[in-house]
Order: structure tokens, then C-alpha cells, then sequence
């Protein structure tokens, strides 16, 4: 645990000293005003929870891609990961803080959608379930954790890190429904949306802003969670053996 603070304090100092970093917020304000337009000017005020929740996931995507899962590879272009592996602490649990420090940042997004949805339209969906919602939010926060150890282990396998996570983002955004729900999507994509935790996230949100019952929440909260504990044990299993294949090669720099 004490590793595991340190990584989070040392992520927050880096933060302060590049906050450049954070750009991903400047990118929700396009997305809010895109997605509220449309369904506003389309007249379809039942789509609105819909138009608020899609820049709220993406935003949490883009913290875990854009910047969480670049920890170690910004480490690696620094030169600084032979530091940490030399360290004789666990180095697993450092990177696993910062990780975690990044995707707190995640929620920002959140409060920043439904600001600009009530300054610019005037309009803010209301959340008639509130604990399902906030349940289903940190449970998508620690997945997201998770998934984005497994992202930043994988990235130092490639040269070309960068082209993989640009990738990663339309293809995520179709695939786990923030904003069309899976049951539109073609039949053969559907089976590969119950893999991506994000899909599960958006359906229970969802059903948490509107006043029916929600159903299943406990099955769906443990999918959400469930996904993420099998990153994270991945990324975790991942991050260990490159680190060790590195020290075997004697090659950090494209282990």
C-alpha cells in the first residue's frame, strides 16, 4: 500500500507540474455541444440521458488511453524505467498508483457534461437512481484501472504505442455503446460488446437516469467489476513478464 500511495502522490505532482496533460478535458466541451445538438434540434428529449452519458464515458476512455496508459510508455522514452526496475521495491504497485491517480481525474468529465449541458441548452438529466448511478461509476472507474495496466503493459511490446491507442477509441465507443445502445448494433457485433466493461457501464447508467425499475443491477454491477479484475490481474501478469524479459534481454528500451 505504501507503494501503491506513493505512485498516486507522484502522479498528482506530475500532473501540477505538466497540466498539459489534461488536455483530454478541453476536448469534452466539442462532444458535449456535437451530442446535445443533435438530439435536441432531432426533438428526441428521451435521447438527452443518452447525449450525457456519451461524453461522460469517452472522457473516461480518453483519461485511460491519453494519458493513463502512456504512464509506462512515458516512462520508457525517458529513459526513467530502468530506474524503477533497479528500485528494490515492487515497481508493479507504483505504476498501479498512478495509474489509479489518472483515471480519479476520469470522473471530471462527469461534472463538466452535466455543467455545459445546464450553461449551454439548459438542460441536465435527472438521475432517479442515484446509487445504482454512482455504483456503477466507480465500479467503471476501477475497471478502468485495470484495463488501463493491461493497455500500458502491452503498449511497451510495440515501437509504434501510439497508433494502437488511436485506434482503440472509435472502435470502443461503437463497440460499448455510450451513446447507441448494443441491441442497435448488428447482431454479429453484440457478442463482442459483452466483453468490453464500458457496454455494461452505459446500459446500467442509462437505466439508472430512467424512472423505471432497474433490473439486474447486482449481476451487472459484478460484470463491470468482474471485467476489470480479470485486466487487472492480466495487466498485472503482463507488466511482470515483460519487465522480466527486459532484464533477461538486457533491453529496456523495446522490451
Amino acid at each position: 500500500m505504501r507503494l501503491f500511495l506513493s505512485g498516486v502522490r507522484t502522479q498528482f505532482w506530475l500532473l501540477r507540474r505538466q497540466p498539459d496533460e489534461l488536455l483530454t478535458l478541453c476536448t469534452i466541451p466539442f462532444t458535449v455541444v456535437m451530442m446535445l445538438s443533435i438530439v435536441l434540434h432531432a426533438a428526441r428529449p428521451d435521447l438527452v440521458a443518452n447525449a450525457f452519458l456519451a461524453p461522460t464515458l469517452i472522457g473516461l476512455w480518453g483519461f485511460a488511453t491519453g494519458l493513463a496508459t502512456t504512464v509506462l510508455v512515458g516512462e520508457r522514452w525517458a529513459s526513467t524505467l530502468e530506474l524503477g526496475m533497479a528500485a528494490p521495491g515492487a515497481v508493479h504497485s507504483v505504476y498501479l498508483g498512478r495509474i489509479s491517480a489518472v483515471m480519479v481525474l476520469g470522473v471530471v468529465p462527469l461534472g463538466e457534461t452535466w455543467l455545459l449541458g445546464e450553461l449551454l441548452f439548459g438542460v441536465t438529466p435527472v438521475v432517479h437512481h442515484a446509487w445504482v448511478f454512482w455504483t456503477a461509476m466507480a465500479a467503471s472507474v476501477f475497471a478502468m484501472v485495470g484495463t488501463s495496466l493491461l493497455l500500458a503493459a502491452s503498449m511497451l511490446l510495440s515501437r509504434n504505442s501510439n497508433s494502437y491507442l488511436n485506434f482503440l477509441s472509435f472502435p470502443i465507443y461503437l463497440l460499448s455503446g455510450v451513446m447507441v445502445p448494443v441491441q442497435y448494433l448488428p447482431e454479429p457485433l453484440q457478442p463482442l460488446s459483452h466483453a468490453i466493461f464500458l457496454s455494461w457501464s452505459a446500459d446500467l447508467m442509462r437505466d439508472a437516469l430512467a424512472a423505471g425499475p432497474v433490473a439486474d443491477v447486482g449481476w451487472r454491477l459484478l460484470a463491470i467489476v468482474g471485467l476489470g479484475v480479470v485486466a487487472l490481474v492480466a495487466g498485472r501478469v503482463l507488466l511482470a513478464a515483460t519487465l522480466r524479459r527486459a532484464r533477461e534481454l538486457g533491453v529496456v528500451t523495446y522490451a
